[in-house]
């Protein structure tokens, strides 16, 4: 049998540290320069590298998302948000007698581009962090390794507890289950499925802390981590970058606030 072998990517190299650091640092900046170039560019720049990273079929429900926010931010503030004076505010176009002005839509950008550009580039960010190198990472920051277990372990199960409903799933309908069809078929396949699901659950949580009591989990002792990851030449680059981004942001912001200098990079509302 030919075994495929997944060859770890660019991104998936860079250790958590520095990708925490960049997403902190690309928060910030979106939500405190307000700069449209800069929000397009890093919303243009995550899906080209979604791209290159080979994620895009995950992500095409981060870009559903993303598409009916778009729709409905601009729907709704293109004729209705705060800021629009009807009587002096030019009607950009109308759509069964309801008028869209510039200032709403000016208003809905205001929002979305600093929403819209996060979600792929976090989704990039988060999607390549191994849990396992992020549980090490936290432990080493001195947090309590049962918060950290509590932690990675929420993700572990959101997976198990998904592959667990598809084999269900698959079980129940080759008994002649209907799984498929109208939303009242769907409603009645929800219990068949569910009580499995949610028993087959309660006995892994039950083997899970047998395990975890075998192993000393709850032993009063100092911990040690078996994994260890060594420093990715980039990581330097991913560290800095994100903690100048940071630091430039809230900077800005507050030297803008201060009126110490001009608000030129904000070009939003």
């Amino acid at each position: 049998m030919i075994q495929e072998r997944i060859f770890p990517t660019f991104l998936k190299k860079v250790t958590p540290g520095p990708k925490l650091w960049l997403a902190l640092g690309l928060i910030l900046s979106l939500i405190l320069v307000k700069n449209t170039y800069y929000a397009i560019s890093v919303m243009i720049l995550s899906i080209v590298v979604i791209v290159l990273e080979k994620q895009f079929g995950l992500f095409k429900v981060i870009l559903v998302a993303m598409t009916v926010l778009f729709i409905s931010m601009y729907a709704l503030h293109g004729c209705i948000a705060p800021n629009i004076d009807k009587v002096n505010d030019p009607v950009m176009f109308t759509i069964f007698g309801i008028r869209y002005y510039a200032s709403g839509f000016a208003w809905a950008t205001k929002f979305y581009l600093r929403v819209g550009p996060m979600m792929p580039s976090l989704f990039v960010i988060f999607l390549s962090i191994d849990t396992a190198d992020l549980s090490v990472l936290m432990c080493k920051a001195g947090i309590p390794y049962n918060a950290v277990f509590t932690f990675i372990d929420s993700f572990q199960v959101i997976t198990l507890l998904n592959k667990d409903m598809d084999q269900i799933r698959d079980a129940q309908r080759s008994r002649g289950l209907q799984t498929e069809g109208s939303l009242l078929t769907r409603m009645k396949a929800i219990v068949p499925i569910i009580v499995p699901v949610v028993a087959s659950a309660i006995v892994k949580v039950q083997d899970q802390a047998i395990a975890m009591d075998t192993k000393g989990f709850n032993a009063k002792c100092k911990k040690t981590v078996y994994r260890e990851f060594s420093p990715y030449k980039a990581d330097p680059y991913f560290k800095w970058a994100g903690i100048a981004l940071s630091v430039f942001s809230v900077g800005y912001k507050a030297l803008v606030s201060l009126n110490v200098i001009p608000a030129f990079l904000t070009n939003m509302l």
